[in-house]
């Protein structure tokens, strides 16, 4: 039988699980945001990963895809599903009952070929970013665990009851990491298991916007 650790077909390692969570909510990102981190809601009413040290600071909400309602395939883009060729509506209920219209009289303009990249299971199995102007959940504190390249550092970095911070170095944005009483970041909650659902993977458990009080 074959060996799936070692050969070319490897099991990939988890990324972000949702061990258990205090409160969710709905909203969309302004960026392309992987599964898992730390962002807080900016002046358009969507989340934004941290780019400075006062963004950091009010990064309270874990950022995940969100369950689709329908089944695939589904489309890179916005929308439950994605954005599927021509398409004409989020997905929403609100869309499907107010955007769907035939203009008898409109001119149908295709182009043609067309390509689109399609996913058979839904995105976050996949451990692919939400996109850009998509519908994400909001965990408002909870349990999480994050894999290796998930979180800032090394696995030797966070030590059991070890306090986390949201990173917002450049390509670390939302990250969560060790490295935070230096630039007086806000504690976003402690290390509170390791290596217990993978090795080197890290379970936290986050304040949410109790962190913020």
């Amino acid at each position: 039988m074959a060996d799936a650790i070692n050969t070319g077909n490897p099991v990939p390692t988890t990324k972000f699980i949702v061990n258990d969570y205090e409160d969710i909510r709905g909203g969309r990102v302004n960026q392309a945001t992987p599964r898992g981190r730390l962002g807080f809601l900016d002046t358009n009413g969507r989340f934004t990963l941290p780019r400075t040290l006062a963004e950091a600071k009010k990064s309270v909400f874990a950022l995940d895809w969100p369950k689709p309602l329908n089944p695939g395939p589904y489309f890179d883009g916005p929308g439950l599903n994605g954005a599927p060729p021509y398409g004409w509506s989020d997905g929403s209920f609100g869309s499907q009952e107010n955007s769907f219209t035939i203009d008898p009289d409109a001119s149908y303009n295709a182009n043609w070929p067309v390509g689109y990249v399609v996913y058979e299971v839904p995105p976050m199995f996949l451990n692919v970013n939400v996109t850009s102007g998509n519908k994400v959940l909001v965990f408002d504190g909870g349990t999480f665990t994050y894999g290796s390249g998930a979180y800032a550092g090394v696995s030797s970095d966070y030590n059991l009851g070890a306090q986390v911070y949201a990173d917002y170095i450049t390509n670390n944005e939302g990250k969560i990491t060790a490295s935070g009483a230096g630039g007086d970041n806000v504690v976003q909650g402690h290390v509170f298991d390791k290596d217990t659902f993978g090795q080197n993977t890290i379970t936290v458990v986050l304040k949410g916007r109790r962190a913020l009080l």
